[in-house]
């Protein structure tokens, strides 16, 4: 659970989860400059501040403790550190129609005990290093943005910025934007992934992946509250691993999402569907998710109570000529739960949970989530894509079992704290493999401006 303030006034911009989309020209005007940071956000450059630079960052202190991770079969078998990160951008308007966009990254591991992760630990680098125009349109307006950037569209079940690491993914490529007067939006890309390395100013793309599509989002005509995108992906990857072997892959999907909100209920449902080449095999997967709630506005607390769930296809038999599993290309990173335990493949899943609302600032959500693979003979896949050594085939589905606590605190519009509690308990498929019951306890402080 990780809150980004929106409570401020309508007349007043807000931070958001991606810093580039933040638009501060509201603070041309003095009277809306009410924080003692908002200097920051209006620098003129010029005479009449229609060239102007805005600076913002983020500090963050996250505190992770992990007894037999990913059901005990990852290592070490325990593990406690502390995650620092710190981002600094600098955006400079060069008048109404050209920007560009800046942002470093600095990650550090404290006291872990295996070798940190480049997503982890990555001392200095170029998270975000674009350029933009933008052009007005009598309905709307049309974008170019070229360079190193953050992708992230709809739920983030397919395309994510990975939050809770210390780096935050990127791809460097273009992507041209189109968004009309009335929520319409589409976005087409390509682009190749960032491959963080330790150390500095050393990131580069990675050669052996290509990523591209469209993405398209409007209103549902002649039905209110409903709004629909629509998308396709293209991915290129080299030397692909699945239970079925490994090969280069191929891949397109298309999809469909459904969301919206009519007084006390909320939903957001997903389906997509893959198909292309491993190998010398056929592609075809599949994928269909759920979040839907319902809010009691007049009980203490508000409470929310939702239900998510996921069915993801697996591979039914190892040795034909199709390949079944479904690759959740980019997604957010944890899938299910902070503890990170299983990756949105060959998997299915229910998250009956509740949320409540202790104070206007202070957020609890508890949920029950046990799992099971969708297809026996296909292995039980770890984070971000890896089948796990001995869980393909055997008897049995279910893999396991995880209750979460979290909790958030927005304390102000710069500082947010968070926590989590993840208790896990595999069945006897992947005890088979080795697995253990464990937990995962995470902590953060987040400081915006």
């Amino acid at each position: 659970m990780t809150l980004i303030s929106t409570a401020r006034s309508e007349e007043r911009p807000a931070y958001k989860s991606s810093r580039s989309e933040e638009d501060w020209t509201a603070l041309r005007d003095p009277s809306k400059r009410t924080d003692p940071l908002d200097a920051l956000k209006w620098i003129p450059l010029n005479g009449d501040g229609s060239w102007y630079m805005t600076i913002g960052g983020e500090l963050r202190e996250r505190y992770e403790y992990s007894r037999y991770p990913v059901f005990g079969l990852g290592a070490p078998a325990r593990n406690d550190y502390l995650l620092q990160r710190a981002y600094l951008f600098a955006d400079v308007h060069y008048g109404p129609y050209l920007r560009t966009f800046t942002e470093l990254a600095s990650g550090l591991v404290t006291g872990e005990a295996a070798e940190p992760s480049p997503t982890q630990k990555d001392e200095l680098d170029l998270l975000q290093g674009f350029g933009e125009v933008t052009l007005p349109l009598s309905e709307g307006k049309f974008s170019v943005r070229a360079g190193r950037q953050e992708l992230s569209f709809g739920s983030s079940r397919l395309v994510s910025v990975r939050e809770s690491p210390n780096i935050r993914r990127s791809f460097d490529g273009v992507r041209v934007s189109w968004s009309g007067q009335d929520s319409e939006h589409i976005d087409a890309f390509l682009t190749r992934p960032v491959a963080p390395q330790t150390g500095t100013f050393n990131d580069s793309n990675d050669q052996n992946q290509a990523f591209w599509g469209v993405y398209a989002t409007a209103n549902v005509p002649g039905i209110a509250d409903l709004k629909a995108d629509l998308y396709y992906f293209g991915l290129e990857r080299k030397n692909a691993r699945f239970a079925q072997g490994a090969a280069d892959e191929q891949r397109q999907t298309v999809g469909t999402r459904l969301f919206g909100s009519h007084d006390a209920f909320d939903w957001n449902v997903e389906a997509a569907y893959q198909f292309g080449t491993f190998g010398t095999d056929n592609i075809s997967a599949w994928t269909a998710s759920t979040d839907i709630g319902y809010t009691f506005t007049d009980i203490l607390f508000s409470p929310r109570l939702g239900l998510n769930a996921d069915v993801i296809s697996g591979d039914h038999d190892l040795h034909d000529q199709r390949l079944g599993t479904f690759n959740p290309l980019f997604p957010k990173l944890p899938y299910f739960s902070e503890a990170n335990l299983a990756a949105p493949a060959n998997l299915i899943d229910i998250q009956p949970n509740v949320t409540l609302q202790l104070s206007p600032k202070l957020e609890l959500n508890v949920g029950w989530n046990p799992l099971w693979k969708e297809a026996e003979a296909d292995s039980f896949y770890i984070p971000p894509l890896n089948p796990a050594k001995g869980t393909s085939g055997g008897t049995g589905r279910f893999i396991g079992q995880q209750i979460t606590a979290a909790v958030g605190w927005q304390v102000s519009d710069h500082l947010s704290f968070n926590g989590t509690y993840v208790h896990y308990s595999p069945g006897q498929r992947i005890r088979d493999a080795g697995g253990r019951s464990g937990d995962f306890v995470s902590a953060s402080a987040q400081w915006l401006f």
